[in-house]
């Protein structure tokens, strides 16, 4: 009996501290870039000020669609920004093959349309090229696709932002490199 309640307040310890270790991974300090998230679509911005729970980020002005409040940030919602050349997406463990971006080349996006913008399809590709990608997996793209339809829903969905190499959007591009 006395085992059992160690071993109970020993995980309750460990549920309780959790948060409070996910929320203090980060410390920013004014002036660091950084990527906020928000449904694996990130923003990047610069941190202006350090708030009770997160921090105030301030983003550029073409810095692209966003459907988050732009200015107060939870920490755990903001990441560190660091430029890589290329990315191992990895899966499993290393039990499947990792499955590389690199700058330069084009990718390809799968959304839900919105009947607002395009009223004739369900879904609709979108071919981009990555023109940077950050350290944690996120790409950012430029537009290669020339129909008004995919130019419409690229900017409502991506515009500037980079975009987490796992959102759902990528699906048929994961699929096709795995092959």
């Amino acid at each position: 009996m006395k085992r059992t309640r160690f071993f109970y307040l020993g995980w309750l310890l460990v549920l309780i501290q959790s948060p409070a270790l996910a929320a203090g991974k980060y410390h920013f300090e004014p002036g660091d870039a950084v990527l906020t998230n928000c449904r694996e679509i990130y923003t990047k911005g610069v941190v202006k000020a350090k708030v009770d729970d997160g921090y105030t980020v301030h983003f550029p002005k073409g810095s692209g669609p966003i459907q988050c409040p732009p200015f107060r940030w939870h920490a755990e919602f903001v990441l560190p920004y660091q430029s890589v050349a290329e990315y191992r997406l990895k899966f499993l463990g290393g039990l499947k093959n990792d499955l590389l971006f690199k700058v330069g080349e084009s990718v390809s996006f799968r959304f839900d349309t919105d009947r607002r913008v395009v009223n004739n399809q369900a879904t609709i590709d979108i071919d981009a090229q990555i023109t940077d990608i950050s350290s944690n997996g996120a790409i950012a793209v430029k537009l290669l696709s020339t129909s008004p339809e995919a130019a419409a829903t690229f900017w409502q969905w991506v515009g500037g932002n980079y975009v987490d190499l796992r959102h759902k959007s990528l699906e048929p591009e994961r699929a096709k490199r795995s092959r």
